[in-house]
């Protein structure tokens, strides 16, 4: 039996494709483990092949059935590892036991493991889904190239080679990836398809607003890794363009990078007067994301890099009013129920604005909004979107593509 009373048509061979299952801080990653976690629940059998833990801890989905050793490469592994991603070594031998083993092949991101892969899946049969997890430019963001044009489409080229065309399927997790990857004419169909979110956890996030503290105190959240393609920088500088700055509480929940920088711009605010409660940096848990989401009054997803933004969406779930950066490559603003919820990406002043507008219309008003918000991610339910994957892989596995 399944999750949500469905029964699985056949219990299928999934095997799972990522460098490392294991990492913190990365919501593909995290991404990952929690569809695997359901389709185990469902009875499918699961593997994993990617690099071993680095601390021992598995993250509750066991050690990989078919481990590959870290590799460091220079220049280019520092660069994604500044992303939150890491290299697994390619041992063709241990692939090849692995696809001798699935009915099915789930690709998690677009380097040289999994170009391998989708190689070696193709000549041996087996049907492979690629999901579409990164931008170029999340990865060149890092050092300054995001805007190189012919670099970044060169990247894509790259990745359409040499993996996509080589699946059966590519999921599209937002409307934005889809109207991305249409115009390159793969020659595999697209699914779209959001990862989903986790409901059902985390308490009542409105019963708590305002019941802790000064009631003026506006507490505003943002999640996501500290890195220059989120562009917390960006938040930290509306704060100087905020009327209510000094009553504001600015939690940045993560990671990354960029946090030495972000340190610093936090202190001068500080310093400068303009802010009156520091800034408060934590890489949080599941269920400190969810207890600190439950007494903000509102979230800022700042990014301008994003393929969905499922950080944005774990908390809006709760019940909590958001500001959403707007731009070319960034999907994260189609969760804005209202043109009051959208800033373009990187303008600080049109952020403090948005801010103001909010905090000056008062909690009754939030809390208001705030319960559409709700009801919004429960379209997104992790359950739904894990339903449709299996049907997808069920699909595949009998050669039929034509109405996934």
């Amino acid at each position: 039996m399944v999750a949500r009373g469905r029964t699985c048509e056949r219990s299928l061979n999934i095997l799972f494709v990522i460098n490392d299952l294991y990492t913190r801080g990365n919501g593909l990653a995290a991404s990952a483990r929690r569809t695997i976690a359901l389709l185990r629940e469902r009875g499918h059998r699961v593997r994993i092949l990617s690099a071993p833990p680095r601390d021992g801890d598995d993250c509750g989905v066991g050690v990989p059935e078919y481990p590959l050793p870290p590799m460091s490469v220079p220049v280019v592994g520092s660069l994604i590892a500044s992303q939150g991603y890491a290299f697994a070594r390619v041992r063709r031998a241990q692939v090849k036991r692995a696809l001798q083993w699935a009915d099915v092949v789930h690709l998690e991101e677009p380097f040289y493991l999994q170009a391998v892969v989708a190689q070696l899946a193709r000549r041996a049969g087996v049907p492979a889904l690629a999901t579409y997890h990164i931008h170029p430019e999340n990865l060149t963001a890092s050092i300054y190239l995001d805007r190189a044009r012919l670099l970044n489409r060169m990247i894509l080229e790259l990745w359409k080679r040499a993996i996509f065309n080589r699946c059966s399927l590519v999921q599209c997790p937002s409307q934005s990836v889809w109207d991305r990857l249409e115009p390159l004419a793969l020659r595999p169909p697209l699914l779209l398809l959001s990862n989903g979110v986790p409901l059902g956890e985390g308490g009542d996030g409105a019963d708590a607003r305002g019941d802790e503290g000064d009631s003026s105190v506006v507490r505003i959240l943002a999640v996501g890794r500290f890195s220059r393609e989120k562009d917390q920088a960006t938040i930290l500088r509306a704060l100087r363009y905020s009327s209510h700055a000094r009553s504001i509480e600015l939690a940045l929940a993560g990671r990354g990078p960029t946090e030495r920088a972000l340190r610093a711009q936090a202190s001068a605010l500080l310093s400068d007067g303009v802010i009156t409660r520091p800034v408060r940096f934590a890489f949080m848990s599941a269920p400190e994301l969810a207890r600190e989401a439950s007494r903000c009054d509102l979230y800022v997803h700042a990014a301008r890099i994003e393929v969905e933004g499922l950080s944005a969406l774990e908390v809006l779930r709760l019940g909590v009013v958001p500001v959403i950066a707007r731009g070319p490559l960034t999907a994260t603003s189609q969760f804005a129920l209202s043109g009051d919820s959208v800033y373009e990406a990187g303008d600080a002043r049109a952020l403090a604005r948005a801010i103001d507008r909010w905090v000056e219309r008062g909690r009754q008003a939030r809390v208001s909004e705030g319960a559409r918000y709700r009801v919004l991610g429960e379209e997104y339910d992790i359950r739904a979107c894990v339903d449709r994957l299996e049907d997808a892989y069920l699909r595949l596995v009998s050669a039929d593509v034509s109405h996934v």
